[in-house]
C-alpha cells in the first residue's frame, strides 16, 4: 500500500526567500528515491508564505528511508526556527479503484 503525505509549512515572511530554495533543492533528491513515486511542492496563491509538499511513496519503508536521508536531515535543519506552521498528514488512499 502506498503512503501519501501532504505537508503544509508556512514560513517566517522573512525566511520565505531562504527557505523557497531549502524546499526546491529538496525536490531532485527526493524524487531519485527508489521508493519515490510523486514529489511536488505548491505555492498558496492567498498566501505567499505557505507551501504544501505532495507526497506519495512505495511503502512505509520508503518514508523511513526517506526521512533517515541525508538530504531530508539537511532539510529538517535549515528550516528550524523559521517556520509558523509545520502540519504533517500522513494518509492511505481510500478511493474505490485504490491500492
Amino acid at each position: 500500500m502506498s503512503i501519501k503525505i501532504t505537508a503544509v509549512i508556512t514560513v517566517k515572511p522573512e525566511c520565505r526567500q531562504e527557505l523557497q530554495e531549502v524546499f526546491q533543492a529538496l525536490i531532485p533528491a527526493s524524487r531519485r528515491e527508489a521508493g519515490n513515486i510523486r514529489y511536488d511542492l505548491h505555492q498558496d496563491l492567498q498566501n505567499e508564505n505557505r507551501f504544501v509538499f505532495f507526497e506519495n511513496w512505495r511503502d512505509q519503508a520508503a518514508v523511513d528511508e526517506h526521512n533517515a536521508s541525508a538530504h531530508f536531515q539537511a532539510f529538517v535543519d535549515a528550516i528550524e526556527g523559521k517556520t509558523d506552521v509545520l502540519d504533517i498528514i500522513v494518509m492511505r488512499d481510500v478511493s474505490e479503484n485504490s491500492d
